[in-house]
């Protein structure tokens, strides 16, 4: 593609994006404006969309902005593609990004490479004007979280005529995740991470028509000319350190990324006609998969906006092992760059006025040291930050010791904003003493700001159902945990409560029901829903306590072969668990498992313990205490009566309850 062609297209992507920018609103909202001022920080990746360096971002800048980035990447080697070569790569790479709405950004690279090597004739392979163009879309579903997918189009460039570039247009569908930490209410920490998985439907070996060789291509003209004969599918992982110092940013980079080839051409390589030093890619496996380890970092430095970036590429697999399908994958690359993100959404600049010259000298300037603690106990809060109000520097952020210093400000009365995710906004104010302005000295004013810890109770949501999941109103519950609570129903069945973090028992024992006990866990600041059902007490009881038993008048079902309990008998358990939770007295019971004897002894013994312990575990999920209850199976050496029927083998198969240990005399003991 002739480079008139590309600056047009790339002319004509700007005008678009720009366009679409040119009525983006700012979000005035304070949490926007911090995210903007991390955003602001966002550039380009190598291959063009906002990222690292080989991994991009889910994410973009903010909108209204765009970016442009000019990178390089070389390598000097010996002994590479054949033994006794020289060989050394350079690719330079101009890209832009622009972000016209808050979940769109649009992106172009032009990329031109050369690749020499003493081996081969001719030596140099040069191509001009590689053009990747694309859109990402993605949304914040947190805070800190960010999802997106991006679809992109390779057009490559300086081989063949328009037609043969056409037909080798590659294109790209990816998926991407982004967790920024630094927006984390949780905890606050320097760290982004970046996930993307990317498949690439690689059309490049349509090419090699154009090339003019004869016979397959060595290694040498696929790595020059990036022919492969296979899809791929991109793994990227990568994460970075936003560090700052005073007005510099140092942010290292990690980058992984690793392809693995996929044959939906359906080529056939044919070992018989492979070039010296060729492989197919099923006798190499997974050593020829081009896998990359990125390390290097980003410097921003005034004026802002401006950013450099020194990074280097090793080479893990794919390097050595060359293979007819697929180009080899660098050894290593040091990749220099610089990039400019360009912000112009309007600002609102009083217009100016005319004063008189001051006839005094300037007011002096100094630093704020404060100190940020908790109202409550008077103890320091790190990871406060600490905005001057009227000015624009970067927000501080308290340190462990919960201290502060600002950048210069007015030796006057400043007002100071504090934030922290588990406190209330505050402000205090900081007045310095009066200088003698002559004096070429920096003022100090120290100041202490104290934070109200806002409220970690999180709602618990009841609902209480009956027969037919119809609501059961004025209904009492119970709620035992970090604080003790007593509820009751509405007409529709409902009770709310805010409480204190943490796991609560909820207990409802009412003369008309079944005892009901479910736990529940109260997350902070998040409300939680628990669903209580409730059974009415039989007229009829089918759970009877005798002296040295607790007797079934039906029994416990299970799925066949199985310890699985069957619905059909919860009302049933609910019965018994009830009779347990209001008589304490039967200090111990074994739930007994038995079966008939058919099947072999062994699994029937292994069947009936099994089954035991279902029981057992039901009834302590319902609140009855553990120490109560032993499990035991004993399989088929308990029948109650010859098992030659099919009637008395079903009466074999059952549970029973035991009564091990009681206290005293039982007040719901039956005769």
């Amino acid at each position: 593609m002739g480079s008139s062609r590309i600056l047009s297209c790339l002319a004509g992507i700007v005008v678009l994006a720009c366009a679409a920018s040119a009525g983006a609103d700012d979000d005035p909202s304070g949490d926007a404006e911090t995210r903007d001022d991390r955003l602001l920080l966002s550039q380009n990746s190598f291959s063009g969309p906002t990222g690292g360096i080989r991994v991009i971002d889910a994410s973009s800048g903010p909108k209204g902005t765009f970016r442009l980035a000019l990178n390089t990447e070389f390598f000097f080697i010996r002994d590479y593609f054949v033994p006794e070569d020289k060989a050394h790569h350079f690719a330079g790479n101009l890209s832009l990004t622009v972000t016209p709405t808050e979940y769109l950004e649009v992106f172009a690279s032009a990329e031109v490479t050369s690749a020499w090597d003493d081996s081969t004739n001719p030596m140099l392979v040069q191509r001009v004007a590689d053009l990747l163009i694309g859109l990402k879309g993605f949304h914040w579903v947190k805070p800190w979280v960010a999802l997106g997918g991006d679809v992109s189009i390779g057009f490559p460039g300086g081989v063949g005529d328009m037609k043969e570039t056409f037909r080798a247009t590659s294109v790209g569908l990816r998926g991407n995740v982004n967790l920024d930490f630094r927006a984390n209410h949780r905890r606050t920490m320097p760290l982004i991470t970046r996930l993307n998985v990317q498949y690439w439907f690689d059309n490049s070996a349509k090419l090699t028509e154009s090339i003019g060789t004869v016979g397959p291509l060595i290694p040498f003209q696929r790595f020059a000319y990036r022919i492969n004969e296979a899809d791929a599918v991109r793994f990227g992982a990568g994460i970075e350190v936003p560090l700052e110092a005073r007005r510099v940013g140092l942010h290292p980079l990690l980058d992984w990324r690793w392809d693995i080839p996929v044959n939906r051409q359906g080529f056939h390589c044919e070992a018989a006609a492979l070039p010296v030093g060729d492989e197919c890619l099923g006798n190499v496996g997974v050593k020829a998969y081009p896998m990359t380890l990125t390390i290097g970092f980003r410097m921003y430095t005034p004026p802002k906006g401006l950013a450099f970036t020194f990074a280097a590429d090793i080479g893990l697999t794919g390097t050595r092992d060359f293979v007819r399908e697929l180009a080899p994958n660098a050894p290593y690359n040091v990749i220099l760059g610089i990039a400019y993100t360009v912000d112009p959404r309007s600002r609102h600049v009083p217009a100016p006025v005319s004063v008189p010259a001051p006839s005094y000298e300037p007011a002096p300037e100094g630093r704020i040291h404060g100190l940020v603690v908790d109202a409550d106990r008077g103890k320091p809060v790190p990871n406060a930050r600490v905005s001057v109000v009227g000015q624009e520097a970067s927000p501080q952020t308290t340190g462990d010791d919960g201290r502060f210093v600002t950048y210069s400000v007015p030796a006057s009365e400043v007002a100071l904003e504090v934030s922290h995710p588990e406190y209330e906004p505050g402000q205090c104010v900081a007045s310095f003493a009066e200088i003698d302005p002559s004096k070429k000295v920096e003022a100090v004013a120290e100041v202490t700001c104290t934070l109200t810890p806002s409220s970690l109770d999180g709602r618990l949501q009841i609902m209480i159902v009956g027969k037919k999941d119809g609501p059961v109103p004025a209904l009492a519950v119970t709620l035992r945990g970090p604080s003790d609570h007593k509820l009751v129903s509405d007409d529709a069945g409902q009770a709310a409560a805010e409480l204190p973090p943490g796991r609560y028992t909820a207990y409802i024992d009412d003369p008309a029901y079944l005892i009901v006990v479910s736990e529940v866990e109260v997350a902070p600041r998040e409300e939680t829903a628990l669903t209580l059902r409730v059974l009415a007490k039989p007229t009829r009881p089918r759970v009877v306590v005798r002296e040295k038993q607790i007797v079934l008048r039906s029994q416990v079902s299970f799925a066949t072969g199985s310890n699985e309990i069957l619905p059909n008998s919860e009302p049933l358990l609910s019965e018994v668990a009830d009779v347990l939770l209001r008589d304490p007295a039967l200090e111990l019971i074994e739930i007994q498992g038995h079966t008939d004897n058919r099947g072999g002894r062994e699994l029937n013994m292994k069947l009936s313990q099994s089954r035991a312990e279902a029981v057992r575990e039901w009834l302590v999920r319902h609140g009855v205490e553990p120490a109560r209850l032993i499990a035991k199976g004993y399989g088929p050496t308990r029948p109650l009566v010859p098992n030659i029927t099919a009637r008395n083998r079903a009466r074999n198969r059952r549970v029973q309850f035991r009564i091990v240990r009681r206290a005293g005399p039982s007040v719901a003991a039956t005769p």
